[in-house]
């Protein structure tokens, strides 16, 4: 079977992208402002909640994944986009949390949490383009949206039951818990989510007609 080198080139540059922006989010939002890693040598009085960086990293992560299916509109993409979360981020969620986490099944669960966010894409914007009368550029800030949906939920799910000290989402009523600052960051992720897939549409349709001329 020949390789495509299309699908390598364009899997390779947006996986990478798709990962720096969660390194970078996970690392300022989650690092720098996490309780959690105080022991790092973060200073008082800087103290936060883990995971704060799902509510953060809506646009960009839409922007890129449906960059990429535009690019390569075959589907499977997102899925494949995923892959390097899973892999690389094993290793990486073994090593910082297997102490805190129930067992093996925790980390794996977190890695597999990427693929199944990716392979939401691949569904909904399929079904959205296919079955809908909707402009491209509503499907792909739908897709996203979607696709943010699902990731979030999936957090809840590993925040909820992957830990030894039981639940970490806290409560609606606990402004200092992950469900404590829903109430403005979880709009703020569907928003962002929505606009950065739409974006991919309109930069796609545009760099490809520049190209044209």
């Amino acid at each position: 079977m020949k390789l495509d080198i299309k699908f390598v080139k364009i899997w390779s540059f947006y996986s990478f992208l798709l990962m720096i922006n969660l390194t970078l989010n996970i690392f300022f939002w989650d690092f720098y402002s996490g309780s959690d890693t105080q022991g790092f040598g973060v200073i008082d009085p800087y103290f936060g909640m883990g995971m704060f960086y799902v509510y953060m990293i809506g646009f960009f992560n839409s922007l890129i994944v449906m960059l990429a299916k535009f690019i390569y509109p075959k589907f499977g993409m997102g899925f494949f986009i995923w892959i390097p979360y899973a892999v690389i981020g094993f290793f990486v969620e073994a090593y910082f949390e297997m102490d805190v986490l129930i067992n093996i099944w925790g980390v794996i669960g977190y890695c597999s949490f990427g693929l199944v966010t990716g392979i939401s894409a691949d569904i909904s914007f399929y079904l959205l383009k296919n079955k809908t009368k909707l402009e491209q550029g509503i499907v792909s800030g739908i897709t996203g949206v979607i696709m943010s949906i699902v990731y979030y939920l999936l957090i809840l799910i590993a925040l909820t039951f992957f830990y030894k000290t039981g639940s970490g989402t806290g409560s609606f009523l606990n402004p200092g818990s992950f469900l404590g600052v829903a109430y403005f960051a979880f709009p703020w992720m569907i928003i962002n989510s929505f606009f950065g897939g739409f974006s991919a549409y309109y930069l796609h349709v545009y760099f490809t007609n520049s190209h044209k001329k």
